[in-house]
């Protein structure tokens, strides 16, 4: 998998995707003026706008009246083992509109998927079509923070996923083995397969972007909060509608 910010300045367009791999663009900061082409429409380069290309699907992005601040990720396509009877495509633009917000059993973390295949949208279909990637905005509340856990490879994808998390706005805290490191806003954190790992917020709120390519690793929750550290539950979508939770399998 290769990750980058992209700044695309004021007036200048940006063609992503059109080859052999999956593209998924996000916008972190996005303009009033600014467009995303695709599929033959044009939508609103907003914070939290985005695209996801399978390959030789295309997108442009329009900078108009402001640089808009990108994020790219790209990775190569997956064997058939990884995609276990997945279509590959089509891609999608989507914003934060059209995401489900996610919130886990304590609380503290709030999260809207990208790209997921697991996740259902509000008709019951399938968010993303594909495993080759999944990734979403992340927000932790103040004291908020994951479980410590590792990922590991599967049959399919024995070498692991890379995994990686990118820092937008807030302060927080990495706990690997007996070592700690603080982040801060445009902070790059990486995770070989196998590591073990927490992370939190530290001294408020903390908001990332959260990747992992290819969909296809196993998690071992490793601290206390083992009986319920994976279980994440979609918004209600009434006051008085009972809670669903997601299913990750």
């Amino acid at each position: 998998m290769w990750t980058a910010g992209r700044t695309i300045v004021k007036g200048k367009q940006f063609d992503a995707g059109g080859d052999k791999d999956y593209h998924l663009i996000y916008v972190m900061q996005g303009s009033a003026k600014g467009q995303i082409e695709f599929n033959g429409k044009s939508n609103a380069a907003e914070e939290g706008a985005g695209v996801l290309l399978v390959p030789g699907e295309s997108a442009k992005f329009d900078a108009k009246g402001a640089d808009l601040e990108v994020l790219e990720m790209v990775t190569p396509k997956p064997p058939a083992a990884v995609e276990a009877g997945l279509p590959g495509g089509p891609g999608y633009f989507f914003n934060r509109e059209t995401l489900r917000p996610l919130s886990d059993a304590s609380g503290g973390r709030v999260r809207r998927f990208c790209a997921e295949s697991s996740v259902r949208l509000l008709d019951g279909s399938r968010l993303t079509p594909t495993n080759a990637i999944q990734a979403g905005e992340m927000h932790y509340k103040e004291g908020g923070g994951s479980p410590y856990h590792l990922h590991k490879g599967t049959d399919a994808n024995p070498d692991g996923a890379a995994h990686c998390y990118m820092t937008f706005k807030g302060r927080g805290k990495v706990d690997v083995g007996e070592t700690s490191q603080e982040i801060e806003p445009g902070t790059l954190v990486y995770f070989p397969p196998g590591i073990p790992h927490r992370l939190s917020a530290h001294g408020g709120t903390l908001d990332y972007f959260e990747i992992q390519a290819w969909r296809s690793f196993k998690t071992t929750i490793l601290s206390k909060e083992a009986a319920s550290g994976l279980k994440w539950f979609y918004d209600r979508t009434s006051p008085s509608a009972a809670p669903v939770e997601w299913n990750q399998s």
